[in-house]
């Protein structure tokens, strides 16, 4: 009987998923971090490895480097004016 009125009230039944989708974001950030953070743990103890520990080291490297020099300043820029040609536009509408 109870299911029957949950089931005629949208506003129980919105209000139930709106929760549960609140439940499952959260869920989801946390195992993520707990997933990659284990995940990293892994790969810093595998650099210590003879062998396989040297392929680390040089992956590593790279990816800093390539942080390092990754400049995104000019797509940021073509955004930018990308978006002020959009406002624009919908301005003129």
């Amino acid at each position: 009987m109870e299911y029957l009125q949950y089931l005629q009230s949208s506003k129980s039944i919105m209000w139930t998923n709106f929760k549960a989708g609140i439940a499952r974001g959260f869920g989801i950030t946390i195992g993520m971090t707990v997933v990659l953070g284990v995940f990293i743990w892994v790969l810093t103890k595998l650099v210590s490895l003879p062998i396989i520990g040297e392929y680390f080291e040089q992956a590593e490297s790279y990816v800093l480097e390539y942080a390092e020099n990754t400049n995104y300043s000019d797509e940021f820029e073509e955004m930018n004016g990308l978006l002020r040609e959009i406002r624009e536009n919908t301005k003129q509408e």
